[in-house]
């Protein structure tokens, strides 16, 4: 597929992970953190699912040796949950076993609703077994307060984002002061009942309630940290480190970066929004 188009630089760090690593050692010298995206989703072919599963093996492996403040986020339809899900979690498991000897942290990233179920199951499963484990969940979802619950019973450990996937009315709320609005009532539990909390937003009034919330109720800084995409917001990044949070950066490479590009702007007309305001505000 070639490299990265310059219009889709602003979000994508590169094609491969020597790319990328660029990126991290930047914002580690900022004493920001980052979670590593390799881009793919919905892989039909076993033997694809295999390059992947090798190729963060790999990553892990990298970032361990590089000493880089950086953990890595996967798809599991990467893995093959597309294919056959026992397959998907062999693939799972060594990518697991790896970041357990490494003391990293892997994030299931969620995709649409078809997959919430088998994604949170086998989070659930997968968590008995591994520490690295950790999953996101989308408040936008009517049964994301009940999916919460499951998380803190397996190991307490989530990412909280609005959701960008266009879903009916009957699973997902679909105004976005709602889903502000649920968004910050879910992650109050999380906060306190939560073992490790990814804030991800780019939401001001998230982000502020979230800053009195912490201070108030004196959250440690250690169970919880800030969010945001690569190519928005950096000086925000930069203030919130500033005021003494923990701050991570989701930074995704690949050749594959189409589907993810197209989410940050046309899956939902809110999405075009998102990005048209956040493309300039600092």
């Amino acid at each position: 597929m070639g490299s990265i188009p310059f219009y889709a630089k602003r979000f994508v760090s590169g094609s491969n992970f020597e790319e990328a690593f660029n990126i991290v050692e930047k914002l580690n010298q900022k004493k920001i953190s980052v979670t590593l995206d390799v881009l793919g989703e919905n892989i039909k072919e076993k033997n694809q699912a295999l390059k992947f599963t090798e190729e963060y093996d790999l990553l892990l492996k990298r970032i361990a040796e590089q000493k880089l403040d950086s953990y890595v986020s996967v798809k599991l339809t990467m893995l093959g949950l597309d294919i056959d899900h026992e397959f998907c979690f062999e693939n799972l498991c060594k990518i697991l076993k790896t970041a357990d000897q490494f003391n990293c942290r892997v994030a299931l990233d969620m995709e649409g609703t078809d997959y919430t179920e088998r994604t949170l199951a086998m989070y659930e499963r997968a968590a008995k077994d591994f520490s690295s484990p950790e999953i996101v969940l989308q408040a936008y979802l009517h049964r994301t307060e009940n999916d919460i619950n499951r998380v803190i019973a397996a190991n307490g450990k989530l990412r909280l984002c609005k959701g960008a996937y266009k879903e009916p009315v009957e699973k997902a709320l679909q105004k976005m002061p709602q889903i502000v609005e649920n968004y910050k009532k879910l992650i109050q539990k999380l906060l306190v009942d939560g073992k490790r909390v990814c804030i991800a937003s780019h939401d001001d009034e998230i982000i502020d309630f979230c800053m009195q919330f912490i201070e108030k109720n004196n959250i440690p800084k250690d169970r919880y940290e800030f969010q945001m995409l690569y190519g928005m917001r950096e000086k925000t990044w930069s203030r919130i480190r500033e005021k003494g949070h923990n701050m991570t950066i989701y930074v995704p490479y690949g050749e594959d970066w189409q589907a993810y590009y197209s989410r940050r702007l046309t899956e939902r007309k809110e999405n075009v929004f998102f990005v048209l305001k956040n493309l300039f505000k600092s």
